[in-house]
């Protein structure tokens, strides 16, 4: 595996036709930053023409976007609570750039026509889970939580997730889920929201041995299937605008 580039946020490496993304820490800082988050803005705009990458693989470090990272960037940003029936942010243009950068993010995962792979581990909160649900593929190393932290500063559940969890489950499975403190891996696998739980020890070299089951196939097979299959989610980007739309974004 050759490093490509490595930076404070995040780590791009590439394994034969498997490009590999390490989100690491200050996931919240980097997410909410135009300039940070650019960068790999760019390496995703880049990929798109280098025909010899099969697959994008992104997966975070244990504890970069759990309860603790997502409270402090919340308190940080959001005014002390109060009963206004919408959330109060001291800091409206952190909350709106990490809501709009993150679905940039996802809007440009969907225009890859490549196979995009997540993996998760330790507990992820809200804006990730999305994150992670927008991929092709979907592993978690075992453990994993998903934590709907939206609920528990009355936020909206970003990062698409009520796109992905509607797509993916009946209405009423996806409502429930989303109103949970949180769900399991093996409540996802069971639901079908996950391919598989892959083990504690070596959990990168377990994705890539995953990922590396779909890079045989035929680079024009990859590309066509990945077209085909994605015009159920070509809404995604209207879902983003209605968003925007209610939520004055």
């Amino acid at each position: 595996m050759k490093t490509i580039t490595s930076t404070e946020f995040f780590e791009i490496s590439r394994k034969d036709a498997i490009s590999i993304v390490r989100i690491k820490r200050n996931v919240f800082d980097f997410i909410s930053d135009i300039d940070l988050s650019g960068k790999l803005m760019d390496f995703l705009e880049n990929i798109s023409s280098d025909t010899e990458i099969k697959a994008l693989v992104f997966f975070n470090d244990p504890d970069c976007v759990n309860e603790e990272q997502y409270d402090k960037f919340l308190k940080r940003i959001m005014s002390e609570r109060d009963q206004s029936l919408t959330p109060n942010f001291k800091e409206k243009d952190v909350r709106f750039r990490e809501i709009n950068i993150l679905n940039r993010f996802i809007k440009s995962l969907a225009n890859l026509n490549i196979v995009i792979v997540s993996g998760t581990q330790g507990s992820v909160v809200t804006p990730f889970v999305g994150l992670a649900f927008s991929a092709d593929l979907i592993y978690a190393r075992e453990g994993t939580k998903y934590v709907m932290a939206h609920n528990k500063y009355g936020l909206h559940p970003s990062g698409a997730l009520p796109f992905f969890l509607s797509n993916a489950l009946s209405h009423a499975i996806a409502m429930e889920f989303q109103m949970k403190d949180y769900f399991t891996d093996d409540e996802a696998y069971e639901l079908g929201l996950i391919n598989k739980i892959l083990p504690k020890q070596d959990f990168l070299d377990h994705l890539i041995k995953e990922t590396e089951k779909f890079t045989a196939r035929k680079h024009y097979t990859i590309q066509q299937t990945k077209r085909l299959t994605n015009f159920s989610r070509k809404s995604i980007f209207e879902y983003f605008n209605y968003e925007t739309e209610i939520l004055n974004l």
